[in-house]
């Protein structure tokens, strides 16, 4: 089963209207549907969680498919906030963690630290001292948040503190508890007291509607998140009822054979851990090599979307194709002259993951409501 949807932006005639569906292949998505229709009749939340590679760590591309969906739907939470920039790398610029106390060890996704990597976020990191003020900002005003979630090392939560009152701690498993706060605010700061890692934050609001949560990481791969210890059962604490995935770039530019092992890895842990959630890959767009005279088209990537769409038809698993949905072979050239492919040819602008997101909630619109947006 597909489902079309033709929404792109008018202006790119080489955007493939047509190929703007989710592949279903005999994956039966009718009780995943019901649960987003009646979130209007529920208190409950419809929670995604977008998993990928540099592409997804700024955020932008799970940001506007959060904004579409939740326009909707409704805003139930900003979602998960990874401790990125206090681990030393680029993270969304919709919130803001700061600390009082430095960070004292981190761990990244192919950036190990003074610890191995346990973290489903794919960064940790731990404060001097033991204890920290962690102020938790959101940008956007709709974003406001009284209960937080804290993900940390297993069987290690935080003793947490809000204005010198000490908060009830909810525990939801060995790697996340939950905290509600004095009052419903867009800030909030938290005295943090622990030796553990603090692996994310979850900020949630009392309304119904739809969360996004994003997990991505730069040089990240099927093959890396196999790695994390629990990486599924983490994952089960953020409830979710989809689970997108959006890797398979950086797999094109080292040895690939082996991907298909290890996304049938990802997907059996993921299955386990959240038998309820259904589960959609997404293709790499094609992209360009740098060599000495110049660029030329990663013709790997081809190769992987083949490969992931040939696992998702075998295994009755989802496939958006935005191999094909970007226009497919030579694509590149054209984001390029549209201004949508930075100058690597690698990664997007922001207005090509803006129009990337766009593209990924008309999909998933179309199936939910049957409905397009332009």
């Amino acid at each position: 089963m597909a489902t079309t949807c033709l929404a792109s932006s008018a202006q790119h005639e080489f955007i493939n209207q047509q190929a703007n569906e989710i592949m279903l292949n005999g994956d039966d998505w009718t009780a995943l549907v019901a649960n987003m229709r009646s979130r209007h009749r529920t208190n409950h939340k419809f929670t995604i969680v977008h998993i990928g590679d540099s592409h997804i760590q700024p955020g932008i591309v799970s940001d506007e498919l959060r904004r579409l969906l939740q326009l909707h739907y409704g805003n139930g939470g900003r979602g998960l906030l990874s401790p990125l920039m206090l681990a030393s790398t680029n993270q969304p610029h919709d919130y803001t963690l700061r600390s009082s106390a430095s960070i004292a060890s981190y761990s990244r996704m192919l950036a190990q630290g003074s610890a191995p990597l346990k973290s489903m976020t794919g960064v940790q990191v731990r404060f001097a001292g033991n204890e920290t003020n962690l102020t938790v900002t959101t940008k956007n005003p709709d974003d406001e948040f009284y209960r937080v979630m804290l993900f940390h090392s297993p069987g290690s939560p935080f003793t947490v503190s809000q204005q010198e009152r000490e908060l009830k701690a909810v525990n939801i498993s060995s790697h996340a508890t939950s905290y509600v706060l004095n009052g419903v605010a867009g800030t909030a700061t938290l005295h943090l007291t622990g030796n553990s890692y603090l692996y994310g934050i979850r900020l949630l609001n009392s309304k119904r509607g739809v969360v996004v949560d994003c997990i991505g990481n730069n040089g990240a791969t099927y093959a890396s998140y196999c790695a994390i210890d629990a990486f599924g059962s983490q994952l089960r604490d953020l409830e979710p009822q989809l689970i997108i995935i959006s890797l398979g770039t950086n797999e094109a530019y080292g040895r690939f054979s082996t991907i298909t092992t290890h996304i049938d890895r990802l997907i059996t842990a993921i299955k386990w851990a959240c038998p309820g959630a259904k589960i959609l890959l997404t293709t790499p767009l094609e992209t360009q090599k740098r060599h000495s005279r110049g660029f030329s088209i990663q013709s790997n990537i081809a190769e992987v979307r083949d490969l992931i769409i040939n696992y998702g038809k075998s295994h009755h698993v989802a496939v958006w194709d935005f191999y094909r949905v970007g226009g497919g072979a030579g694509a590149s050239a054209k984001w390029l002259d549209n201004h949508l492919m930075s100058s690597d040819r690698l990664h997007l602008t922001n207005d090509g993951y803006h129009l990337q997101g766009k593209l990924l909630a008309s999909a998933l619109l179309s199936i939910f409501r049957g409905e397009k947006i332009d």
